[in-house]
């Protein structure tokens, strides 16, 4: 089982970078009905990312302060210096304390622009998680037949975590980045508008390398990711069986496998690092060199151009705020780049989630359904044929007719594949029949909610799905008001009461997850007082015994005995030593009732029953 979990979660991992991305980002509209829930912390993110942008650019305006005011003779400083000076008008230091003070201000709204647009995306992505999984728990066994689990996690975790980054700081860093570029380029337009159309021409030469090279690293990192999964799949499966490994003496092969998977994986990092190295260097030597270039030029244009009193047109001062603010254009453009990437591929997660909740269950409940007050557990299967939706041209049940009265053990025996289980399913409402029908106490099971429906069954499952939590939880999991009286009592007839309080906290132990701390066998037990515990009408045992030694699963058939008696039973059992006591066995054969009788009464036919047990009683002889 860890194993498995170990998989599922390097798989998550790789998928973030397997995302197909969206051609448009118009599916990320339907993300606003999570988002306009809290009108207050995106009115709060609103109002601090605009006074973040404003003093984002007015620390260029306190570089040109300190230059042109600081930095000037005593006898030609600008009269208008006295405006921003911090003191004496005369004193360097005086421009250097403005700017601190539009620099601390601009710390505090990025602070608290980043804190209410980080709860925002954790506050959707929460939201949109309980929805998934609400959703998830509502549809019918035939989705899940459609979509494989490790998708279906896949869309909770790595949707959802791509969505969370583009809310709680893509989208942020977006929207800052235009507000400020396109203040930026207002600015710098009445400081020089020949120099701004410089600046702007700079914008093709930076984004166009970065497009064709990041392509090339998102296929690199899709490679690494991948190789980085396999050894990582590969430690999880090996691991996971580390007896059989050694039993086998594989323990070499598996580090040399493992080794190899290791170099591959830093091998395609290599290459991804090389490439985006190489990006780094032609995006920061452009950059850098452009706007140096357009910094030279500006210095030459302020020296050279005078007007008619003999002053330079800009100012050092305003050449220093030019270069300020066309680092602060190419930079988030170059940003924004990255952005956009992102943008898509959150729109191609959220497209996926919000099919999955528009998904609609197909075991619905009627619109006028019926309801049972006291249940006797009659049962009545009408000509009932079932083919599953992934096999739809094979038939699980084929003309099924058969009638259970209240308080009847009915056995289903046959080999697998029969349709023992389906039975169970199509009277849990998992699936519907194609045709016929199925009525307790003479009520179509169609005609009652699926929830009203379920009360009336307590069930054992092969496998003994067991949860998450100590021992009591997983007795009562099925049971509304929780008497732990009751719990304790349905333990002791289960005979899981002994185990249980030798376990270091008792029936407060953790069992782990899945239960995994305890046997088979022990877990059947806890199962099996589960079902007890529920106390339903009608029981459903699918073998019920199977994880028990011989001991066990005697004393196990005595507390069914016990609680049975009362009750309407059906059980499935390869081991017909568990059914010899059925007031009827019911033979299944590819989906048919082939023969039904008592136990004696179907060892005279000499049919299949016949046969299964000759062959189970030859290998008991021979054992």
């Amino acid at each position: 089982m860890s194993s498995q979990n170990e998989n599922i979660n390097v798989a998550t991992e790789s998928d973030i970078d397997k995302r197909a991305k969206s051609k448009n980002v118009k599916p990320l509209r339907q993300l606003w009905p999570f988002i306009a829930n809290y009108p207050l912390t995106i009115l709060g993110f609103l109002l601090f990312l605009m006074l973040a942008a404003i003093l984002n650019l007015g620390i260029t305006e306190a570089f040109r302060i300190i230059v042109d005011c600081g930095f000037n003779e005593e006898e030609i400083i600008p009269e208008s210096c006295s405006r921003y000076a911090i003191g004496d008008i005369n004193n360097l230091g005086s421009y250097f304390k403005f700017g601190m003070i539009i620099g601390l201000g601009l710390a505090i709204f990025s602070a608290l622009r980043f804190y209410f647009i980080s709860i925002l995306g954790q506050r959707v992505i929460a939201d949109i998680r309980k929805s998934i999984y609400a959703k998830l728990t509502t549809l019918s066994s035939e989705y899940f037949e459609r979509i494989h689990t490790g998708e279906v996690l896949s869309r909770l975790t790595t949707d959802t975590t791509l969505i969370e980054t583009v809310i709680g700081s893509s989208i942020s860093f977006a929207i800052r980045s235009v507000a400020v570029s396109i203040g930026a380029l207002i600015w710098m337009f009445f400081i020089s508008w020949e120099l701004t159309i410089m600046v702007a021409a700079i914008g093709p030469v930076i984004i166009i390398p970065a497009l064709i090279i990041g392509r090339k690293i998102r296929t690199l990192s899709i490679e690494s990711q991948d190789s980085l999964a396999d050894a990582s799949a590969r430690a999880g499966e090996s691991i996971g069986a580390i007896q059989t490994v050694q039993a086998f003496n594989r323990e070499k092969k598996e580090i040399s496998n493992f080794n190899k998977s290791v170099e591959n994986t830093f091998e395609a990092h290599k290459k991804r690092i090389f490439v985006r190295s190489l990006m780094t260097f032609i995006i920061f030597g452009l950059g850098i060199i452009s706007i140096i270039g357009v910094m030279w030029y500006g210095a030459s244009f302020a020296v050279n151009s005078e007007i008619a009193d003999g002053k330079p047109s800009l100012s050092s001062g305003q050449v220093t705020q030019f270069i300020f603010l066309a680092f602060i254009v190419v930079s988030s453009t170059g940003f924004l780049t990255g952005t956009w990437t992102e943008l898509l591929r959150a729109s191609g997660a959220t497209q996926r989630i919000m099919e999955l909740l528009k998904e609609e269950p197909v075991i619905k409940s009627p619109l006028n359904p019926k309801t049972i007050s006291v249940l006797e557990g009659n049962i009545e299967f009408k000509n009932v044929s079932f083919s599953y939706p992934s096999r739809s041209d094979e038939k699980a049940l084929d003309g099924i007719n058969l009638s259970i009265k209240s308080g009847e053990k009915i056995a289903f025996v046959g080999p697998s594949g029969a349709g023992k289980t389906t039975i169970f399913q199509l009277l849990l409402r998992f699936y519907d029949m194609q045709t016929g029908s199925i009525t307790i106490d003479g009520i179509p099971i169609k005609q009652l909610t699926p929830e009203d429906l379920r009360k009336q069954f307590s069930i054992v499952q092969q496998g003994t799905p067991l949860f998450s939590g100590s021992a009591i939880e997983n007795i009562t999991y099925g049971s509304e008001e929780v008497d732990l009286k009751e719990a304790y009592k349905a333990s002791k007839m289960a005979f899981s009461d002994g185990f249980i309080r030798k376990l270091p906290q008792g029936y407060d132990t953790d069992l782990g997850e899945a239960a995994e701390k305890l046997s088979g066998g022990q877990k059947q037990r806890i199962a099996i007082a589960r079902s007890i515990l529920r106390d339903s009408p009608i029981l459903l045992l699918d073998e019920a015994t199977s994880s028990l030694d011989s001991e066990s699963e005697h004393k196990i058939q005595k507390a069914i005995e016990t609680m049975s008696r009362s009750k309407t039973t059906l059980i499935i059992a390869h081991r017909l030593a568990t059914v010899v006591k059925a007031d009827k066995i019911i033979v299944m054969e590819k989906g048919k009732i082939v023969e039904t009788g008592s136990h004696k009464q179907l060892l005279r036919k000499k049919g299949l029953y016949s046969r299964l047990s000759e062959l189970q009683f030859d290998d008991s002889n021979i054992l």
